[in-house]
């Protein structure tokens, strides 16, 4: 899909507390108020008719001005503009269609051409994972605003990453190439140890004693909300036939998954790609250094090999 390009960007509030979200969202159109204003006046533009209009019924001078200047943006906005809301925890976006604005039993509204909650690559647009100077307009109390971050909306719409970014995510890539090697360096007792505090930094609740001889598991482990119980076998080396002799031999039973966590693999097991869903799941070099930055065990790692 081609990269979206963001002229103007415009908020707007579907109906007060989100009322007509839905159903615009459903439709394809842009609800609005200003029920007292004529279809004739507004598609003609007669601007300042209906500021007099608005005036009548306004507290003060000011707030029929920032009314009529909003429904104008709105008659007005062209189709290299983007227009964005928040509904049921994403943002969505969407370019205006025909110019008319048309009025049914519930609403004035104009048509769009389709509202999106995902990226051009198919990604949802998470209210949660989105910056928060875009987030903050949420906060707007009037119908429709001017968006002042268009550069931060049409890098989030085409999946496109600031400079920062791209070298933080450099950084990490090599800071976790490094922290592989590191691992690779730990003593086999000092490698269930880390197995073991990544778990538990993950949430994950050990129910059997470290080491403790099992035949096809050093560790037990459950997940404290659904009490699911997993076993855990930490080799500090093995190959590909290693892994399906745990992984032939693993019954499940009780337990929901075989976590088989090796740091130095042979070359057949590391290129392995395991089935989706499998009831035995490989965590390889790469997976484990990228757990020891997310779970903040950088320093431990450290320690146990300077």
């Amino acid at each position: 899909m081609e990269p979206i390009a963001c002229k103007k960007v415009f908020y707007v509030k579907l109906g007060r507390n989100g009322i007509w979200e839905e159903s615009s969202i459903r439709k394809g159109i842009i609800r609005i108020g200003w029920s007292k204003q004529t279809l004739d006046d507004i598609n003609n533009g007669r601007w300042d008719s209906i500021q007099k209009q608005l005036e009548k019924g306004a507290c003060d001078k000011g707030s029929a001005t920032r009314d009529c200047r909003a429904l104008r943006i709105l008659c007005e906005s062209t189709h290299e503009d983007v227009w964005v809301t928040f509904h049921k925890n994403h943002l969505w976006w969407c370019r205006v269609g025909e110019s008319r604005i048309r009025q049914d039993k519930t609403s004035k509204y104009r048509r769009v051409e389709k509202w999106h909650s995902k990226n051009i690559f198919g990604d949802p647009l998470l209210t949660n994972q989105i910056s928060g100077r875009l987030a903050k307009v949420q906060g707007f109390r009037g119908t429709i605003c001017k968006v002042k971050e268009v550069d931060d909306l049409t890098h989030l719409i085409n999946r496109q990453y600031s400079s920062e970014v791209v070298a933080i995510s450099r950084s990490r890539e090599d800071l976790c190439r490094h922290i592989e090697k590191g691992i690779s360096r730990l003593h086999w007792k000092d490698f269930e140890t880390l197995v073991d505090l990544l778990f538990r930094s993950s949430g994950w609740k050990r129910v059997s004693v470290l080491g403790e001889t099992m035949k096809f598991s050093d560790v037990e482990l459950e997940e404290p909300i659904t009490g699911e119980m997993y076993q855990v076998q930490v080799k500090s080396a093995a190959s590909f036939r290693d892994f399906l002799e745990y992984a032939e031999n693993f019954v499940g039973g009780k337990y929901k998954k075989l976590f088989f966590v090796v740091h130095s693999p042979d070359k057949k097991l590391a290129e392995y790609a395991a089935q989706p869903n499998s009831s035995v799941e490989i965590i390889l070099p790469k997976r484990l250094a990228e757990m020891v930055v997310d779970l903040g065990l950088l320093k431990w790692l450290m320690n146990k090999i300077q």
